[in-house]
């Protein structure tokens, strides 16, 4: 079935995407599965821009029931989405997100054609409402203010989407209010003992797909906790030539334990295809 699934995504790799971006050929994820789109939708092969209302609409398209999403600040305070430390990697600028007022973020020069500007959240936000169902935060910044934090709840809970959301940490501010934050493998025994049967209502499970192992899958199930299994391409590097295959064999191993929720690159979302 692995083998057959590479295969397929080898097919979708040379005749899925025509030159200008559109996708040629409809694809769907099973119902059954809840995914979560890395760097805020579909992307693969620079197929949409990180983080863009484009990768968005793909994700829908595709029936991915969230995204997640990388968050900025500018130096007037603006949330917005955007992924490393400083622009220079789409624009002709190395500042930092915070050293640019939202104007002058939005008059960026783009390195090629095609690169929009940064979208902000609550646009992004906005145009997800009754689209998408979760959406998984990714704060890029060390250490924010309060007035950080109550803009992002309030975009959030203007949307619809408080209740149903996911923290990448940050979990003194968005515990009690309905987002799930997250802990990881090490983190299991301590934050269990310190909550008992509340642990479900604050945190879910986040790990690598190559990292979770049966005892730790029926631990999570026993004690209602959600698991969200994670499969990301390499940040930097070559991607190994094996690493779809192994990825693939290790989903298809947690969908046979009963793990439906995952948070991927869009590129491993063929093991999920109706």
């Amino acid at each position: 079935m692995v083998q057959k699934s590479v295969f397929l995504l080898l097919i979708c790799v040379l005749g899925a995407c025509k030159s200008n971006g559109a996708v040629e050929h409809e694809i769907r994820i099973q119902p059954q599965f809840h995914l979560i789109a890395h760097r805020g939708g579909v992307i693969e092969r620079g197929l949409f821009q990180e983080n863009s209302i484009a990768a968005l609409d793909e994700a829908i398209r595709r029936g991915y029931t969230g995204v997640e999403i990388d968050i900025h600040q500018s130096k007037d305070g603006k949330v917005f989405l955007y992924h490393d430390r400083t622009f220079e990697k789409y624009f002709f600028s190395d500042d930092r997100p915070i050293d640019l007022t939202w104007e002058e973020i939005q008059a960026l020069r783009p390195r090629r054609e095609g690169i929009m500007p940064p979208v902000s959240m609550e646009d992004y936000c906005r145009h997800a409402v009754d689209k998408i169902k979760e959406i998984m935060l990714d704060i890029k910044i060390r250490e924010p203010e309060l007035e950080f934090y109550r803009e992002v709840e309030r975009i959030l809970e203007e949307t619809g989407f408080l209740q149903s959301s996911y923290s990448i940490g940050h979990g003194r501010y968005f515990r009690d209010k309905g987002t799930l934050i997250t802990m990881l493998m090490r983190e299991m025994d301590e934050f269990f003992g310190e909550h008992g049967e509340k642990t479900k209502d604050y945190y879910f499970l986040f790990a690598g797909v190559d990292e979770i192992n049966g005892r730790t899958i029926k631990w999570a199930q026993d004690n209602g906790i959600r698991i969200v299994a994670c499969a990301n391409l390499p940040f930097r590097g070559e991607v190994p030539p094996d690493n779809i295959h192994n990825a693939g064999r290790n989903i298809k191993w947690l969908i046979d334990w009963g793990v439906t929720h995952f948070q991927i690159d869009s590129d491993y979302d063929i093991f999920f295809r109706e």
